[in-house]
């Protein structure tokens, strides 16, 4: 062995002697705390190694690390003998399934629906009467939108949180929110919910405390007392609301200094070099998970960790810290399980769910799932220019992830719907990218001649000319602006096709409230002071409750759609290649309207699956060879129940026409 390799194998033997060390003496403080148990220390010694690894990536420069370290033990320790024994119990199963490959996320047939509490159904316990709603349409994951106190007026949708584990008394109380995971959990269902990582809101009670002058919680926040270090990171971060929120720094009198704050100027963003604020997020995390939420959407992930001269994102202590709030996390909790929101290249979204393997190290847990925001916005561009080429060039190499991962794949969401694409890839199939983005934006907004589509621009930036999509799934394929019935038949076959495609393509499949219904554009935010200023309330509507009553009326929009949704979600369940984790390769249709995949399930023994879609408002077809051999002449439709139709060798598609098609 070389001198060199010998001192780094020497020092791996100390930094485990110490870490050994470390836990010995730890665990022997806590030993004198009521709550542990065998199970709390075993989870314990497991995963400390990695802890403290972690820990001292970020913090091994400050003073007292040790002191640290041994607080978030005590954290650990507190919040495991705070964990309902109903929830542990759970835990215990969750740990033996996934010992055996059968993590919770991953059973296949998994839906997931998202929707704000209040325009639901009112508040909490409204949500709960309602549940029988979401079961008859197959749902298994209910992401609530925050439902914490937040920002009055204007509060970016409750993202500018007020108090992380306090519930907003218009939504309810904590026994609202437990009772309503609890019947979830009875139902077989599961709760998602977010935690806001980057930021605070300017009333929340940090913030309060740095303006009253404690040093303490000034720390908590990015706080310069002049334009100096300000100036530094603006040279290199973009800006997320160019439009309402420009810059991302606010002058704050009370503190007479300048604060980071990226998204609004309520919204303060947390200085995650301070150990203090992991603590703090910790118990917070751990708080959220002891109520009973099972999966934890965590916020604007890529943002967490700052560097002047950088675009403040994706920055690979970003990535440390998800780590180890995934490494604490399964200490207390190991059921509850991550959602990356990383809405940035999929290249960098993947990282957030295994950036140790991509970087050819051993593999690295972060997050379980992540929004299949690439799949979203390429639906999209597919379904103005009628053309799957960037849709199949893109989709079929760059959604690959590791084992025991998923994607979480929608139409829309909350949010608006970003245009990124990959510019080498837009070239390559035969368009210029500048011009293709004006295309797209100027068709979404309704200004391209002869587009069906009623959507809004979102934080227009003059300078750019970027801008971003508001709008509901029906209006923006064309419900709102259908004039007879044949353009309202287009329209609904266009949001049939986006459904049918989030439910067979890749991950677990998303609605978002309302458009299980065909609900079109809400302008009534226009007339609401703390939403006129953010158009993406228009695609935010609240239930309509009387329209859902025409669900079970024959004929109606609303019973079309909502049954089509529910036949998607129902029949996949019973198909191992359409699981979320099951492979799938691009095929060649030769049809510049028609995307071919074929979907394989994990054993040889289950039948492939090969999803064909038409993207053109007409008949086209494509050759059955292009399936490949065991689909035979006329395979099976599964969607249908009926042989697909073939003509001289080819399969017909009709006007944006779908077929599940099953090998023989």
């Amino acid at each position: 062995m070389d001198p060199a390799s010998a001192a780094r194998s020497g020092n791996r033997v100390l930094e485990a002697q110490s870490t050994r060390g470390l836990l010995l003496s730890t665990a022997s403080r806590l030993a004198s705390f009521p709550g542990g148990d065998a199970t709390f220390f075993s989870r314990l010694g497991f995963r400390y190694g990695t802890i403290v690894e972690t820990f001292r990536r970020l913090y091994g420069s400050v003073p007292e690390v040790e002191g640290y370290l041994e607080r978030l033990a005590l954290i650990l320790l507190e919040c495991y003998r705070d964990r309902p024994d109903r929830l542990k119990d759970s835990d215990s199963r969750r740990e033996k399934a996934q010992a055996q490959g059968r993590a919770w996320f991953l059973e296949p047939g998994l839906t997931a629906y998202m929707a704000y509490a209040d325009r639901f159904a009112g508040n909490l316990e409204g949500f709960r009467r309602r549940l029988p709603w979401l079961k008859e349409l197959g749902i298994d994951i209910v992401h609530l939108m925050p439902f914490f106190r937040s920002h009055e007026g204007n509060n970016d949708g409750g993202y500018a949180v007020s108090d992380y584990l306090g519930i907003d008394p218009r939504f309810g109380d904590r026994d609202s929110l437990v009772g309503l995971a609890d019947e979830l959990h009875e139902k077989g269902m599961f709760l998602a919910a977010d935690l806001v990582l980057n930021h605070s809101s300017d009333d929340h009670a940090w913030a309060l405390a740095a303006k009253a002058g404690e040093g303490k919680y000034r720390s908590y926040y990015y706080v310069y007392p002049d334009r100096e270090m300000p100036d530094r990171f603006e040279s290199a971060m973009p800006q997320v609301f160019p439009e309402t929120a420009p810059g991302n720094f606010t002058f704050v009198p009370e503190l007479d200094a300048w604060v980071m704050t990226v998204f609004h100027d309520f919204q303060w963003d947390l200085n995650w070099s301070n150990p203090e604020v992991f603590l703090e997020m910790l118990r917070i995390l751990l708080g959220l998970a002891n109520m009973g939420v099972d999966l934890l959407r965590l916020d604007a992930v890529p943002y967490l960790w700052k560097k002047p001269g950088t675009s403040c994102q994706n920055l690979e202590e970003a990535h440390v810290i998800v780590r180890l709030l995934k490494a604490c996390a399964d200490i207390v909790a190991p059921g509850v399980a991550f959602l990356a929101e990383a809405i940035v290249q999929p290249s960098e979204i993947v990282r957030y769910l295994d950036s140790g393997g991509l970087a050819g190290e051993a593999r690295v847990e972060e997050c379980q799932l992540a929004y299949h925001a690439s799949l979203m916005a390429l639906l999209w561009e597919a379904l103005a220019t009628r053309k799957v080429g960037l849709l199949s060039a893109t989709f079929g190499s760059e959604t690959r992830l590791p084992p025991g991962t998923a994607w979480l794949s929608y139409a829309r969401c909350h949010d608006d719907i970003g245009l990124g694409y990959d510019e080498a890839k837009i070239r390559e199939v035969g368009f210029t990218p500048g011009p293709h983005r004006r295309f797209l934006l100027d068709f979404y907004s309704g200004r391209f001649p002869g587009s069906f589509a009623r959507g809004r621009l979102f934080m227009e930036n003059p300078v750019t000319g970027d801008a971003r999509i508001s709008g509901t799934c029906a209006s923006l394929c064309g419900l709102e602006s259908a004039v007879d019935g044949e353009e309202t038949e287009l329209a609904l076959r266009r949001i049939e096709l986006l459904y049918g495609l989030v439910s067979s393509l890749v991950g677990i499949p998303m609605v978002f409230s309302g458009d299980e219904l065909a609900s079109l554009n809400d302008y009534g935010y226009q007339s609401e002071a703390e939403h006129a200023e953010d158009n993406r309330w228009m695609h935010r509507p609240r239930m309509d409750w009387e329209a859902a009553e025409r669900k079970a009326a024959e004929g109606t929009r609303e019973a079309r759609i909502f049954h089509s949704i529910r036949h998607f979600f129902s029949l996949r369940r019973g198909i191992p290649a359409l699981a979320q984790d099951a492979g799938f390769r691009v095929l060649a249709s030769g049809s510049e309207n028609v995307l071919l995949v074929q979907r394989c399930p994990r054993s040889e023994d289950e039948r492939r699956v090969a999803v064909a879609a038409n993207f053109s408002p007409e008949e086209r077809a494509f050759p059955l060879a292009a399936l490949g051999p065991g689909f035979g002449q006329s395979p099976l439709d599964l969607l249908s129940g009926r042989a697909v139709t073939t003509f001289g060798g080819m399969a017909i598609l009709p006007a944006y026409g779908l077929s599940w098609l099953a090998e023989a």
